[in-house]
């Protein structure tokens, strides 16, 4: 796997969002995933609708560029958290954020603003294009982190994945997962 450091600055991501159990992630992420594209892909870019003020917060600050993940358990750290609660089959749920970074303006009803701090994020690159996220995604977090523990993620911090490109079924298509860095 490709990675690399990358440095954000203060953000926000806006974004659609959804409380999802851990034991239903895998099937529930990508369900939403399908609304996000009935709701703003299809009637505004298939369609050619014109863009409601919600369609339009979406596409002014490119939602749809990061998945985040995040969660209320306290004193957690993402990549345990993660294989705790999906390896358990745990009911408890996550806040999972379909988003873009705010570039400002009105945010809508059913839109939400999520703060990203600044500091040093890892930033994985899976190869295979969406096909492959799954295995990949899971592959870093049981086999790669633990092999390179120089890498940590704080307690209560989110993750990101993102995604850049239009053709999803494309082995080209890039995407991947980012975390912040103690």
């Amino acid at each position: 796997m490709k990675h690399e450091i990358i440095t954000l600055a203060d953000v926000k991501i806006i974004g659609m969002h959804k409380e999802i159990a851990f034991c239903k992630g895998q099937e529930e992420c990508p369900k939403f995933w399908g609304e996000y594209v009935e709701r703003i892909i299809k009637p505004v870019f298939m369609e050619h609708k014109a863009p409601d003020p919600f369609q339009q917060a979406a596409i002014d600050n490119g939602v749809g560029e990061f998945g985040l993940c995040t969660c209320d358990t306290p004193n957690h750290n993402c990549a345990t958290c993660w294989e705790a609660n999906f390896g358990a089959c745990s009911k408890n749920t996550f806040t999972y954020v379909i988003g873009g970074i705010y570039k400002g303006g009105g945010v809508p009803e059913g839109m939400q603003l999520f703060p990203i701090h600044s500091g040093k994020w890892l930033k994985m690159h899976f190869e295979g294009g969406m096909k492959a996220f799954q295995e990949q995604y899971q592959m870093f977090y049981k086999e790669w982190l633990p092999q390179h523990s120089e890498f940590h993620c704080p307690n209560n911090a989110m993750t990101m994945e993102w995604y850049n490109g239009t053709d999803i079924d494309s082995l080209n298509y890039q995407c991947g997962v980012m975390m912040p860095l103690e």
